[in-house]
């Protein structure tokens, strides 16, 4: 139990328990409001998808550290659907240098590319992850007019005491 310090009287300290902010544990802290992860019922394009994050006032999912990644692929383990086998990410190739970037503009540290992806941007342009623990939630580059389900993404937001 977390104890919120208020002072001390002849050498017996004060204190308050503190409250349960998130019975969840998260790597990056004590969480106030949980992330959310969504994902679309429908298939689409790319562009098509990250509208659709847009519209539910979110974002197609950017995780550029590994435990992130890893906090996510539980989660979409979870997801019992047998529909589910691909799904958009936001992370695309820049057509002026061919460099991989997430949309989030987060450097692109960890990735999780499939043996032999990335190919050539002739191959595509959109990154699309399998939803599936077999392949280890590989990606792939992807043409980004091809049809894949979205994760779409909210935050957390984080206890940060002063």
């Amino acid at each position: 139990m977390a104890v919120y310090f208020w002072g001390s009287k002849g050498g017996t300290l004060f204190g308050n328990p503190a409250p349960v902010i998130s019975e969840s544990p998260d790597y990056r802290g004590c969480i106030v409001t949980p992330e959310v992860v969504h994902i679309g019922d429908k298939a689409d394009g790319w562009r098509e998808s990250l509208k659709y994050c847009e519209d539910q006032e979110m974002k197609l999912i950017s995780f550029p550290n590994a435990d992130h990644q890893k906090q996510i692929y539980e989660t979409i383990n979870k997801i019992k659907d047998d529909s589910l086998r691909r799904v958009w990410i936001g992370m695309r190739r820049s057509s002026l240098t061919g460099e991989w970037y997430w949309l989030s503009k987060e450097p692109v540290n960890s990735t999780n590319w499939a043996e032999g992806e990335p190919g050539t941007g002739k191959e595509g342009q959109c990154a699309i992850m399998r939803a599936d623990s077999s392949t280890d939630f590989g990606w792939s580059d992807e043409d980004c007019c091809s049809d894949a389900r979205p994760v779409c993404h909210s935050p957390p937001i984080l206890f940060r005491p002063e």
